[in-house]
């Protein structure tokens, strides 16, 4: 084997390394958090209620955060809700949401929105709780679903959002989180991410999403987030971006990444801007009739440029993908294009298979260095070039990329309720997900 492949794979097990440091989640059991348990209906509320808002409020300020180790309790059954709530501290406590709850007011902001919490875990102990945005009735203009504001060692799981009429969860700093064994269903428009994180040291896996925008993105800063067995079942795709002035993201890992139909495997979009992207891997993506494949773009025009000359990306790392593009003339399977006034260095390709429905494609890159592409640029000088575009034939290693059950051929319509789905227990063809659904504990 030849001296560029041992340093793509010594940059890569290198990056690998890089990534989560030390412990994720709570740092005490379930059970530990049940020495109380604050029953939202001792507090005002009733199934069938017309607002629990505020029962989840009383519950949290009376008991929870006068009872260490307590659990605030939402049991099965549907709500409605009016008044949104921000649980603000707390220490070792749990909030068990067994029930849908429906927005049934146009506030903006968050439904709910937990800060500064620490030891803290949400979830749906029949794997069936969550929340019905009905986004719909006010597209970008009502609440985000949850946001996780600011806290440390938490972990958020078995819960089924849908139809947020913006993002549906937010991560917003804090460290030590981790997010797995979610359903995410959101309308075939833009402005309904699923999940949006940034911080340090967070761990999300196990995630299906349906949408037309992200499906789960990095944003900055952010620093040892790992992104792993997750179904983009017609979204938009996995990204790391928008980004401009002052971006600081490094030591990312996403992998074993499935994608059916929708926007993107992967893009990497910026538009000018300042600081940096690096140390980051991608690896065993999996995607099946995309719009664009493989795609860094720092001239993304759906963005206001940025103050500085670019943000500078290295160390980038894409490994064991398989895939294709609906149209790969139209839309390059691969395509690198980054900032003139920062090249991009490092970009190593290593087994990457894409390829195009319609058996014809091209490649593109611009200010681009590193291997495994025909269009890029090598050599320790990184001054910027112009768009390079090469057609290119089926790459000998491609194979027909594999499916799952429960594949869907459309994404949701905008003007209709969305229905509630179940949480599968596959994210990525032929793997299991890595912790069992809380229902069959």
């Amino acid at each position: 084997m030849g001296f560029t492949y041992h340093l793509a794979l010594l940059l890569l097990l290198s990056a690998v390394s890089a990534q989560l440091s030390g412990h994720v989640g709570p740092t005490s059991s379930l059970e530990s958090k049940q020495s109380k348990i604050c029953n939202v209906l001792d507090y005002g509320g009733c199934i069938g209620s017309s607002d629990i808002g505020p029962a989840i409020t009383s519950a949290f300020t009376d008991c929870v955060l006068n009872n260490s180790g307590s659990t605030l309790y939402v049991p099965a059954g549907d709500y409605d809700m009016k008044t949104w709530v921000n649980l603000s501290g707390g220490t070792q406590w749990a909030f068990r949401l067994d029930g849908l709850i429906s927005r049934a007011a146009t506030t903006g902001g968050n439904m709910i929105a937990i800060e500064d919490a620490d030891d803290f875990e949400f979830y749906s102990a029949n794997s069936a709780g969550g929340i019905q945005g009905f986004g719909y009735q006010c597209r970008n203009a009502g609440p985000r679903l949850i946001r996780i504001v600011t806290s440390t060692n938490w972990s958020v799981h078995d819960l089924i959002l849908v139809d947020s009429p913006e993002f549906h969860l937010v991560i917003q700093e804090g460290f030590n989180g981790e997010v797995y064994n979610m359903a995410i269903r959101g309308a075939n428009i833009g402005g309904s991410d699923g999940i949006d994180v940034w911080g340090t040291n967070h761990w999300i896996h196990d995630i299906e999403v349906t949408n037309r925008d992200e499906c789960v993105t990095v944003k900055s800063p952010a620093s040892n987030i790992q992104v792993e067995r997750i179904w983009c079942n017609q979204s938009g795709g996995s990204a790391i971006g928008s980004l401009s002035d002052g971006t600081a993201i490094e030591d990312v890992l996403y992998r074993y990444v499935y994608t059916n139909g929708g926007n993107q495997a992967l893009m990497i979009k910026s538009n000018l801007g300042s600081g940096y992207v690096r140390n980051v891997v991608f690896d065993h993506f999996i995607s099946r009739g995309t719009a664009y494949g493989l795609d860094i773009n720092q001239y993304w025009a759906s963005q206001t440029p940025g103050s500085g000359d670019g943000v500078q990306l290295s160390n980038i790392s894409f490994s064991s993908w398989d895939g294709n593009v609906a149209d790969g003339v139209a839309r390059p399977p691969i395509q690198l294009i980054c900032a003139d006034g920062a090249p991009c260095f490092d970009i190593t390709l290593t087994d990457v298979y894409m390829w195009s429905e319609t058996d014809q494609a091209i490649v593109k890159c611009e200010s681009a260095y590193g291997s495994g592409v025909s269009c890029i640029q090598s050599g320790p000088t990184h001054t910027s070039y112009a768009v390079v575009t090469a057609s290119v034939t089926k790459p000998s290693g491609y194979t027909s990329p594999a499916t799952m059950s429960g594949d869907l051929s459309t994404g949701f319509a905008t003007d209709v309720a969305i229905p509630t789905p179940t949480i599968p227990t596959s994210f990525f063809p032929g793997l299991p997900q890595i912790s069992p659904l809380a229902k069959n504990l």
